[in-house]
């Protein structure tokens, strides 16, 4: 287990329940930090693992999950909280809920390691959106000024990238694996976890 897996499951299952937590509660304060350092581990995790050359099967799968899952849950939470609009919760959750349902047939047809896609420039725009944008909207949560405004046209438009962004990940992901770039079938998975 590498220090940037380990960053990796704090983020999936410390850091994501505690910002759900915090939210609903109303500790709107606490949620706004809990959700900058999602934002600082979703970056410092493969900051390391490619400084320090601490890249391995596990991370590459396990990377991408925590940040579905984890962006699930936040979208979930704050749409539930009425910060977000069901239709950018649409935009997160069908193509996210694709991706995953996706790495679950690779992985049950033993398609393993999953594809090892390189995070595209849109990709990382959208994330900077969302990570920039979720926060700030919270904060800017009840009013109706410039920053609430700001917040939520970075939040649409980190919405909308997602939705791009994982449909180029899922188009690129099917040639890796079925087309030209096969991974091959029956692989039995790394052979020593790092």
């Amino acid at each position: 287990m590498t220090i940037p897996n380990i960053i990796t499951l704090t983020r999936l299952i410390v850091l994501t329940p505690l910002f759900v937590v915090l939210a609903a509660s109303g500790r709107t304060g606490a949620a706004i930090v809990a959700l900058m350092v999602l934002g600082v581990t979703d970056w410092a995790d493969g900051f390391i693992a490619r400084r320090f050359n601490m890249t391995s099967d596990l991370g590459k799968t396990l990377d991408p999950l925590a940040d579905r899952l984890g962006m699930l849950a936040v979208v979930i939470t704050l749409t539930l909280l009425g910060e977000l609009r069901w239709w950018m919760l649409g935009l997160v959750v069908v193509p996210d809920t694709v991706l995953i349902c996706g790495a679950l047939f690779l992985m049950a047809t033993r398609r393993w390691p999953l594809p090892d896609l390189e995070v595209s420039l849109l990709g990382k725009a959208r994330t900077a959106a969302l990570m920039t944008g979720l926060p700030l909207l919270l904060l800017a949560s009840g009013t109706d000024g410039v920053l609430w405004h700001v917040a939520f046209g970075l939040t649409v438009a980190g919405c909308v990238g997602h939705a791009l962004a994982a449909t180029t990940y899922a188009v690129r992901a099917w040639q890796l694996v079925y087309g030209s770039g096969r991974v091959p079938v029956g692989s039995e998975g790394p052979d020593a976890q790092a």
